[in-house]
């Protein structure tokens, strides 16, 4: 009977023990979960390959990248995506409504209310993609033309150099600003417009997938005309948010050493050139 009382004692103990451990298990992740702090990150809706909505999930290089800084950065942060359209999500950083927005490149100047960037998470290659019979030539190098080279550009998006934007100031380009990448080439195969500035990974994605949606043979009737720049895509951080957020200067740094510390594994797969 001592021995049964023993065993029994034995038992109750080590049940108290262990509802003990997991009792402390649970209040520590609710701890954790209280101090770790939501960022929420604006991005392009419509830029495949790099960030892009499908079947409702938010995907893309750039999203996979930043998920894997986000697991670095735990558990003091961790890292929710906001897919939006390009020029809504630059208003609402503009307004100060939202702190971030995924992959602006660097435009100090022309947009000011951005007013830190993270480290590079990507190189992208700005080309102009033309119907092969367009003497794009002619619209920089002759005074005046019969009729306006039809450019079509994604809305909000700053890619011209000084050889464009001057050659839209004088009439001789007319940009056609169209929702997406996807809205774009649509108009390029359509004829309605002569040619369409972006990256050559996304245009040449998005040209090669529409084509065989709409089961043409080849694009042997486009051309990549001319590559213009060759730029850097960050996270940019509202000029106005960063007024109000604590420590902001502590996490950016935690930001850009997990963006480096990510970036020095996965670089191939991140730039165009490499």
């Amino acid at each position: 009977m001592g021995l049964l009382n023993n065993m029994d004692f034995g038992f109750y103990k080590y049940l108290r023990f262990l509802i003990g451990f997991v009792l402390l298990l649970y209040f520590s992740a609710q701890l954790v979960a209280k101090e770790s702090q939501e960022i929420r990150i604006l991005v392009d809706d419509d830029y495949p390959p790099y960030s892009y909505v499908e079947n409702g999930k938010v995907k893309g290089v750039y999203i996979d990248f930043i998920r894997q800084v986000s697991r670095e950065l735990a558990p003091n942060y961790h890292i929710r995506f906001l897919p939006l359209p390009w020029k809504r999500a630059l208003m609402l950083v503009e307004q100060g409504k939202e702190f971030a927005i995924l992959p602006p490149y660097r435009h100090t100047s022309t947009r000011p209310f951005i007013s830190h960037y993270s480290e590079r998470i990507g190189l992208e290659e700005v080309v102009v993609l033309c119907h092969k019979n367009v003497r794009l030539g002619d619209y920089f190098s002759k005074s005046e033309v019969s009729k306006p080279l039809s450019l079509g550009i994604n809305a909000g998006y700053i890619l011209l150099n000084d050889a464009y934007q001057k050659a839209v100031t004088r009439g001789a380009i007319l940009l056609e600003s169209n929702k997406s990448t996807e809205h774009n080439v649509e108009k390029l195969l359509k004829r309605r417009i002569d040619c369409y500035i972006n990256d050559k990974t996304s245009t040449l994605l998005v040209l090669k997938e529409t084509m065989v949606q709409n089961d043409m043979p080849n694009n042997d009737d486009f051309i990549v005309m001319e590559t213009i720049s060759s730029q850097s895509a960050h996270i940019g951080f509202s000029k106005e948010y960063v007024k109000h957020f604590a420590d902001f200067d502590m996490f950016l740094t935690s930001l850009n050493g997990a963006i480096k510390q990510i970036s020095n594994q996965q670089q191939p797969s991140l730039n165009n050139d490499d």
